[in-house]
C-alpha cells in the first residue's frame, strides 16, 4: 500500500518578517528554503518516494512537501523534521563558533530544538488522487488549528531580556552586569544597545553577513529611484556612519496567486498526480523567472516560492516590475492570475512596520471583486496612509501619470475640490473645473500637461475626482518626484 504524505514546515511570514536589517530579512528566507530542501532531501535519501510538491527536490519552493510514500509514513515525518532541526544546529555552530565565549549554549540549544512549526498528515491512497490529496490537506489543517503547550526551559531563569525581534525567546548572549552587550561583541557584530538578540536572530544575522552576499539595505533602494547607476548613496553629514539617499522612498512588492486551490482541483480531477506535478513544476519555473524581472528592474528579490513574491525594489521601476511578474504569472500557469500589494515606504521606518503595510496592500488586492487585481498604498512619515486599489489596468494608468510632468500641487488642490464639491451640480462642470485648475498650475510651475492630458481629466463624480487625485499623488511619488530625503 502507498500513502500520501503532507509537510508543512513553519513559521513563514513571521520568520522571515523578523528583521531589522534587510540582510536579516533575506537571510531568513534563504535559510528557509535551505531547512525545506534538508527535509525533501532525508526524505528523499529515505528511498522509494515521489514527490508531486516540489516535483523537482533541488528547486528553492515555498514550505510545503507533498510526497507520495511506499510504507510508514510518520517515518518519513520524522526523519525529515529531525534532518531540519539538524540543518539549523549545524549551520549555527557554523556561523556563530567564533562567539562562543559570548553565549549560553544550552538556551541556544533548546530555542534551536523548538524553533520549527512541523505539521504532518498522512492518508493510505485509494485509486483516486484528488480526494486522497483533499483528505490529507484537510487533515493537516486540522493539525495545524491544533495548538501545542509544551514547555521549555530557556535557561533565563534569572530575568534575562527577551529578544526584540521574536520576544517568545530570551537572549543567548551572556549579559554584562545591568544586563549589557559586551563592548566587544557590540562592535564585533554592530549590535545595538537593545539588540538582545536571541539563537535564530543571531543566526539570520550572522548567516546574512557572511552567507548570501551582498543585500541592499533601504538606503540604497530608496537612492536608487534617482541613481540606478550609483551602488552607494553619499554619506549622511548629519548623522555619522549613516547615508543620504537622494530620495527618501521605495517599494516593497507583496504577491500571491489567485484561486490556487481551486486551480489545482480542476487540473487533479482532469489529469490526477500527473497534472499536479506538472503544475508543480510550472510554479517552480514562475519562481526562477521572477527572481530574474525583480533583478531587471533593479530590485532584490527576497522570497520567490511557488505563486509567492516578497521583493524590495526602487520606486520609479516597481510598477513595471509588478507588471512583468503578473504577465510572466498568467504565460507559465497558463492563465492563472496574480494579486499584489505595492507599499510605498521610508527608508528609514523600521523594516518590520514596512513590511506589514505591504501586506495589507496585497489584502486589499485580495478582496477586489475577481481578483487580478493591485493595490499601491503610500505611507509618508506622519502623514495618513493613502492606497488605491482595483484591476491591474490601474498599474497602465498610474504608469501613464507617472511618465507626466505633473506640478506638485495639482493633486492635492485637486482632492480639495472633490471634498468642497457641492452636490447637485453637473459632472461636466466639475470636470471643467479640474481641467482649469490643471491648466493653471502647469503655467504656474512651468510643467506643462498637453491638451490630451487635460481631456482625460473627466469625472462622473467628487468621489472619481478624489480617486483620480489620489493616483496623481501615488504617481508623482512613483515617478521619484514625491518628498525628498
Amino acid at each position: 500500500m502507498t500513502y500520501l504524505l503532507s509537510i508543512s514546515i513553519g513559521p513563514v511570514q513571521e520568520f522571515i518578517a523578523a528583521a531589522r536589517k534587510t540582510a536579516d530579512l533575506y537571510a531568513g528566507s534563504t535559510l528557509l528554503s535551505r531547512v525545506v530542501r534538508e527535509a525533501v532531501g532525508a526524505i528523499e535519501t529515505r528511498g522509494g518516494a515521489e514527490f508531486v510538491f516540489p516535483a523537482d527536490t533541488g528547486s528553492d519552493g515555498a514550505n510545503k512537501i507533498l510526497v507520495r510514500v511506499p510504507s510508514n509514513p510518520s517515518e518519513y515525518a520524522a526523519v525529515a523534521k529531525a534532518a531540519a532541526t539538524a540543518f539549523l544546529k549545524a549551520e549555527f555552530g557554523r556561523v556563530t563558533g567564533r562567539l562562543t565565549a559570548y553565549l549560553v549554549p544550552e538556551r541556544a540549544d533548546a530555542q534551536l530544538e523548538h524553533f520549527l512549526e512541523f505539521y504532518a498528515a498522512w492518508v493510505e491512497e485509494k485509486d483516486d488522487y484528488a480526494a486522497d490529496r483533499q483528505k490529507v490537506e484537510k487533515l493537516l489543517a486540522g493539525r495545524k488549528a491544533l495548538r501545542e503547550f509544551e514547555s521549555f526551559s530557556q535557561h533565563d531563569e534569572n530575568d534575562v531580556p527577551k529578544s526584540p525581534l521574536d520576544p517568545a525567546f530570551a537572549c543567548v548572549f551572556r549579559l554584562e552586569k545591568g544586563r549589557k552587550i559586551p563592548d566587544e561583541l557590540q562592535k564585533r557584530l554592530g549590535l545595538k544597545d537593545s539588540e538582545y538578540l536571541d539563537a535564530i536572530s543571531l543566526l539570520k544575522r550572522e548567516w546574512g553577513r557572511t552567507e548570501v552576499g551582498k543585500v541592499p539595505d533601504t538606503h540604497q533602494l530608496a537612492h536608487w529611484a534617482k541613481f540606478p547607476e550609483e551602488q552607494e548613496p553619499p554619506q549622511d553629514p548629519e548623522r555619522e556612519g549613516d547615508s543620504r539617499p537622494a530620495y527618501a522612498y521605495y517599494a516593497i512588492l507583496v504577491a500571491d496567486g489567485d484561486n490556487m486551490g481551486a486551480k489545482l482541483e480542476a487540473l487533479e480531477q482532469s489529469g490526477g498526480m500527473q497534472a499536479h506535478q506538472n503544475f508543480s513544476r510550472a510554479l517552480d519555473a514562475f519562481a526562477t523567472k521572477a527572481r530574474h524581472i525583480v533583478t531587471e528592474h533593479d530590485g532584490f528579490a527576497v522570497y520567490t516560492g511557488g505563486d509567492d513574491v516578497l521583493a524590495l525594489l526602487p520606486l520609479t521601476r516597481a510598477l513595471a516590475c509588478a507588471e512583468a511578474l503578473r504577465d510572466a504569472f498568467g504565460k507559465q500557469t497558463e492563465g492563472c492570475t496574480l494579486s499584489a500589494g505595492l507599499a510605498i515606504v521610508h527608508y528609514r521606518e523600521p523594516l518590520s512596520t514596512s513590511l506589514g503595510q505591504a501586506r495589507a496592500a496585497e489584502k486589499v488586492a485580495k478582496r477586489v471583486d475577481g481578483k487580478d487585481a493591485l493595490c499601491v498604498a503610500l505611507h509618508t512619515r506622519g502623514g495618513s496612509p493613502l492606497e488605491v486599489g482595483g484591476h491591474w489596468p490601474l498599474a497602465a494608468q498610474l504608469q501613464f501619470w507617472q511618465g507626466k510632468p505633473l506640478p506638485r500641487g495639482l493633486p492635492y488642490e485637486l482632492r480639495e475640490l472633490a471634498r468642497e464639491w457641492p452636490a447637485g451640480f453637473e459632472p461636466q462642470v466639475l470636470s471643467a473645473e479640474a481641467r482649469r485648475i490643471a491648466a493653471r498650475k502647469s503655467d504656474a510651475e512651468g510643467q506643462k500637461l498637453s491638451a490630451e492630458d487635460l481631456v482625460q481629466m473627466s469625472f462622473a463624480s467628487a468621489e472619481a475626482l478624489e480617486n483620480f487625485a489620489k493616483m496623481l499623488i501615488l504617481a508623482r511619488f512613483l515617478s521619484g518626484e514625491g518628498d525628498r530625503a
